[in-house]
């Protein structure tokens, strides 16, 4: 069994902690303690517990040093405590000159010389939006391109797993992801219009002023091909072949917008090329040939529908209407959030998940992390999902080397097994003005693949996640025999068992499966669970 301990009066560890046993699937209790602030695990009555224990510190609103840990360099908010050298030491804090041990495990447990949960609890809230502009350009690129929460939760979780391991135990987990997937990636695509409008004369001004005549080419063939008959920004049939030959479907959110351009203010003719209703025959069609592939249609709120609650629920009614069901996920168009109003905007209108939180000038970790997370208010949680964006086509400019700083991002969220959202917009696929964007999005998701990443549209990603929260279990261990106890019964379950060494295993409670084992950790699949109905696994 897990305890967590921690103030009962700090908001950002209960973020933290609330996040983490749910990232990781625990059974876990939770304790409101002024002297215990950490994590014990508690073994059989004939085995001693094994206790990580965390140093209560500050966090600070500027990057105080650096946590060195194995091949990582992570960024803190907090300076920690000296955890000393009388042990094994795993991680060191580093300031220019200043470097000292601040993770050392010793006899009596684990000490941390920080706050693990108050340190991503502090991200979760929203903090870094308050002072991002303040911060210099290389501690954001720095926070962009390494998933700090995942780090250091996944750094957190592998302490925990090897104090099960001391005590000759395994850790029961809910799955992450289902069928024993290592990683999840969201397809989704952002239908702002359905052909090419102010664009015509935007785009060759802005290769004209950087004297950019391979992309002035590149109109003009994008011309030839509209004199011809066919639409440059109308790719759709592309995208569904493409995701056929992926075996993966996508969501599309649909946007209906509703802002004035005004002739002589460049910077809001955009507005006025963007899709400006939903009924007509060419967008009806459209979306009846989504839904018929499989693909999944969510609203895209319009361009001041982030601030406005009526307005946003009005474009949500009138998709719903049009589909005849509701409406899951949204993104808000131009990635405009006004944090937390936006998300309880959302949740007025019905909505149960979002993907705004990206960057608009970079791909990345907008808040540290690739896994979804339920954000927070002042009145304590939001009802809604949040999954993060990670990449947008449009910010690969932003890139050196486009196509592997992408698989770099790649890999990092499957390492921590997080969800590789990506936003790819329907005229991106133009390989007449976009030449290189299809191709890295084909690359993208091909290796991913390889990689056997759970490809999947967001409203898979939120109908999991939601699954799995509604999950309640118990484990007990004794001997060769590990009883896991299904409080809520339901149907495809999946638990992982994190064993203390490679062992063969087998179901002999005849309601499940395993249906992978790979040495230390072992997926097990259940047939229907009644409610507290038990799987018996038995190691060998």
């Amino acid at each position: 069994m897990i305890t967590f301990f921690c103030p009962a009066d700090d908001p950002y560890s209960s973020v933290g902690i609330n996040h983490f046993i749910e990232k990781f699937g625990l059974d876990a209790n939770l304790s409101a303690s002024s002297q215990t602030h950490g994590i014990v695990i508690s073994g059989m009555s004939d085995r001693a517990n094994r206790g990580i224990f965390f140093q209560e510190q500050q966090v600070q609103e500027t990057i105080c040093g650096h946590l060195q840990v194995s091949d990582h360099s992570i960024p803190l908010w907090q300076v920690p405590a000296e955890t000393g050298s009388d042990g094994v030491v795993i991680g060191y804090f580093v300031r220019g000159d200043l470097r000292y041990p601040c993770i050392t495990r010793k006899k009596d447990g684990m000490y941390l010389g920080l706050d693990i949960f108050r340190e991503t609890g502090y991200i979760l809230s929203g903090h870094l939006e308050v002072i991002w502009d303040s911060l210099a350009p290389d501690e954001k690129q720095e926070l962009a391109v390494e998933p700090t929460v995942d780090i250091v939760e996944n750094l957190l979780f592998d302490l925990i797993v090897g104090c099960y391991r001391d005590l000759d135990l395994p850790l029961v987990q809910k799955s992450i992801w289902p069928d024993g997937k290592p990683f999840a990636v969201c397809l989704t695509h952002d239908v702002d219009e359905l052909k090419k409008t102010y664009q015509w004369l935007s785009r060759p001004l802005r290769y004209l002023k950087k004297r950019d005549f391979t992309g002035l080419f590149g109109q003009g063939r994008s011309f030839l091909q509209k004199i011809r008959g066919h639409e440059p920004y109308y790719t759709f049939d592309d995208i569904i072949d493409i995701e056929k030959n992926l075996e993966a479907k996508s969501t599309y959110y649909i946007l209906k917008e509703t802002g004035t351009a005004r002739l002589f203010s460049r910077k809001t003719w955009y507005l006025y090329g963007r899709n400006r209703s939903l009924q007509t025959r060419e967008m009806h069609n459209l979306i009846q040939r989504l839904l018929s592939n499989g693909d999944e249609v969510a609203i895209h709120g319009s361009y001041f529908s982030y601030r406005d609650a009526g307005l946003l629920t009005r474009e949500t009614q009138e998709l719903e209407d049009l589909i005849d069901e509701p409406i899951v996920g949204t993104r808000q168009h131009n990635l405009n959030l006004e944090i937390p109003e936006t998300w309880e905007h959302q949740v007025k209108a019905g909505l149960k998940y979002d993907t705004s939180l990206g960057f608009k000038d970079r791909i990345g970790f907008r808040w540290g992390t690739s896994f979804p997370f339920y954000p927070v208010s002042e009145n304590g949680f939001i009802p809604l999902l949040e999954i993060p964006l990670i990449i947008m086509d449009i910010c690969l400019d932003s890139c050196k080397d486009k196509e592997r700083e992408c698989l770099d991002l790649a890999a990092k969220v499957f390492r921590h097994q997080g969800v590789l959202t990506l936003l790819w917009h329907p005229p991106i696929f133009n390989t007449l003005e976009y030449p290189e964007a299809r191709d890295i999005y084909i690359k993208i998701n091909q290796h991913c693949r390889y990689h056997n990443a759970w490809i999947v549209r967001g409203r898979d990603i939120y109908e999991w996640l939601a699954k799995r929260k509604a999950i309640v279990f118990s484990s007990t261990c004794e001997g060769d025999t590990c009883t896991i106890t299904s409080h809520t019964g339901g149907s495809d379950l999946f638990f992982t068992l994190l064993l203390p060494n490679p062992v063969e295993c087998r179901i002999c409670s005849g309601n499940a499966r395993i249906i992978k084992n790979e040495g230390v950790s072992v997926y097990i699949k259940t047939n229907n669970l009644e409610k507290e109905e038990k799987i018996i696994v038995k190691f060998q």
